[in-house]
């Protein structure tokens, strides 16, 4: 799903029956922990290393992955 509908669908209202209902309403439960936030689209271009991470996500199975130094891949663009 493209980042600029996921900042749309969490900043704007949506009805009762939408498909992402409840995916979006569960991510607006978080949000609203207290939590000091902004949300906005940044095109890929700008932040490269999103990017690369975001390609390289789309290789591994659902769930929540914590790399302890970053990939190999990306270390030229940190640079």
């Amino acid at each position: 799903m493209d980042a600029l509908l996921v900042v749309h669908f969490l900043t704007r209202p949506f009805g009762d029956n939408h498909s992402l209902g409840t995916s979006i309403s569960d991510c607006l439960e978080l949000i609203n922990e207290r939590w000091v936030l902004e949300m906005s689209h940044e095109l890929r271009e700008g932040n490269k290393c999103m990017d690369h991470l975001a390609n390289l996500a789309q290789d591994l199975a659902l769930g929540v992955v914590l790399p302890h130094t970053p990939p190999m891949s990306i270390l030229s663009l940190l640079q």
